[in-house]
């Protein structure tokens, strides 16, 4: 009988599974380098069609009439418009064509008057090969057009981009049109890119569209002049910033943010300024002067961007009188939450605000209809005591401090004192209300202006510690002094007294108060 080797013996259990990793190993790579190959021909063949699509394109507007150049949404005025977007399936996927055609202004015959108000590192960028040749301005700034064509997958992948410049048969000639450059910019002046600013004239048609640049800048050129009430209208927005829309001015009153009359042969420049937002803005927090919550009670709030700049003037962007009653009514706690006031917005623009009108004794009234007078409104945090109430802009300060109110954070609260007296004193004003340990504290002067005020004492509250003043005035100021050189850096609480009748300020956790500082 035949005897079998040890040497003959097969692969072991171990063996056979590193052999069988080994290979799953290279077959997944190869499957990978497989895949990755694939996809790169597929992308390769869509880019290739795109930019055949995008080639097209161009070779069609081309052969257009130049004045026929001009998308719907664009920069451009024209009485007929091409669509700014087109979608093309080609063997199962779908391509998205977008047009933007845009005038640029050349320096060889001189820029668009205004040009040098522009800082010198951005003046090429808005007069092309910049310095002109004399300084003499061009009348005819919009001297050829751009054309910019690009093609985008179903995802929004971008798979091809064609530009090429086009001019006129006769490129110069007298100009009857005007220019407008429109400039987005932040509260601290940072110029903002991306914000979209439409230009409207109802009274001539025109209906024009651009994103800022990275200088916050929109040119619109080739305007038909209309010099005959401010008629074009410019409206600024962006995700995560407040709306701004110009309005015409009033009489002698001029507009915080004007729309504008468009002249031959000049350029007009504007500046509109967009506030970063919060989703949630305000949380009122209504009250009686005992501290017992007002439910049903009508709030009547204006504020945010302010319509004219003169100091007499107090009417505003938001207005909820305005147009219709809008007023928010408090729940059973005395409380609600502010966070749609201005259609299309989600919130209050950063800023002012004012409740129950200038005096504090408009259109507020609780749920039995009667008239509510605010004694004070205090706002939790912001940069003063009393009226107006500042909603800050977003992010807030200090980092983090919001107000929870159904599950949303608020980034303002504000107490309403409200009464049905109308003879109960009302505090509108305290100025100035910091005061200096360092200095001023020991008769430190301040004057609290309202209404019913008349004999009225003051004190401040500060844990056990109490500061009276000394006060002299009339119905509607008060002029007072006050010794608080005892007090620690912090907020105090604030006693009115007056006609028979009590207002105190409720907490320290607000303000309302003299804030004391080192």
């Amino acid at each position: 009988m035949r005897r079998q080797r040890k040497s003959e013996g097969g692969f072991t259990l171990v063996e056979l599974m590193v052999s069988m990793v080994l290979l799953a190993t290279v077959a997944l790579s190869m499957l990978a380098l497989f895949i990755s190959l694939v996809t790169s021909a597929v992308v390769a063949k869509h880019e290739a069609v795109a930019t055949t699509l995008a080639t097209n394109q161009i070779e069609y507007l081309k052969s257009l009439p130049y004045d026929s150049l001009a998308v719907a949404g664009g920069q451009i005025y024209s009485t007929t418009y091409l669509p700014a977007t087109a979608t093309k399936t080609l063997n199962g996927t779908t391509y998205t064509v977008t047009t933007a055609i845009n005038y640029v202004d050349d320096a060889y015959d001189g820029c668009a008057s205004g040009i040098n108000t522009f800082p010198l590192a951005q003046r090429p960028t808005y007069c092309r090969n910049y310095p002109p040749p004399t300084n003499v301005p061009d009348t005819s700034p919009y001297d050829y057009k751009i054309l910019d064509v690009t093609v985008t997958s179903r995802g929004g992948a971008h798979l091809a981009e064609l530009s090429t410049q086009v001019s006129a048969r006769v490129a110069e000639s007298g100009s009857t049109k005007g220019a407008l450059f429109a400039k987005v910019i932040e509260t601290t002046g940072s110029p903002v890119a991306g914000a979209h600013v439409t230009l409207v004239d109802a009274n001539l048609g025109v209906s024009l569209g651009g994103d800022s640049d990275e200088n916050g800048v929109v040119p619109f050129y080739d305007l038909p002049p209309d010099t005959t009430g401010y008629h074009y209208v410019m409206t600024a927005s962006l995700a995560g910033y407040s709306t701004l829309k110009t309005i015409a001015p009033s009489g002698a009153l001029q507009p915080t943010y004007s729309s504008q009359n468009i002249v031959a042969q000049q350029s007009s420049f504007a500046t509109l300024t967009i506030k970063p937002q919060g989703a949630n803005s305000l949380l009122v927090e209504a009250t009686d002067p005992n501290g017992t919550a007002l439910s049903g009670a009508k709030i009547y709030i204006k504020g945010g961007y302010k319509n004219y700049t003169a100091t007499t003037d107090t009417t505003y962007y938001y207005d909820n009188m305005q147009s219709g009653d809008s007023r928010p009514v408090t729940d059973a706690s005395g409380l609600v939450g502010i966070s749609s006031l201005v259609s299309g917005s989600t919130s209050l623009v950063p800023g002012n605000y004012i409740f129950c009108g200038d005096t504090g004794a408009t259109s507020c009234v609780n749920g039995s209809g009667s008239a509510l007078y605010v004694a004070a409104a205090i706002p939790y945090s912001g940069t003063t005591v009393f009226n107006p109430i500042t909603v800050p802009i977003e992010p807030n300060t200090p980092a983090n401090t919001t107000y929870t109110y159904n599950s949303l954070n608020y980034i303002q609260k504000v107490r309403l004192i409200l009464t049905t007296s109308s003879t109960f004193p009302r505090i509108n004003t305290i100025t100035p209300y910091d005061v200096s340990l360092a200095s001023g504290a020991t008769n430190f002067a301040f004057t609290v202006n309202g209404t019913n005020l008349s004999g009225g004492t003051v004190k401040f509250l500060q844990g056990a510690s109490t500061f009276i003043a000394t006060c002299s005035g009339s119905s509607s100021q008060l002029s007072c002094t006050v010794d608080i050189s005892a007090a620690t850096a912090g907020n105090t609480q604030m006693v009115l007294t007056a006609g028979g009748n009590t207002l105190t300020i409720p907490s320290s956790l607000m303000l309302g108060g003299l804030i004391v500082t080192p």
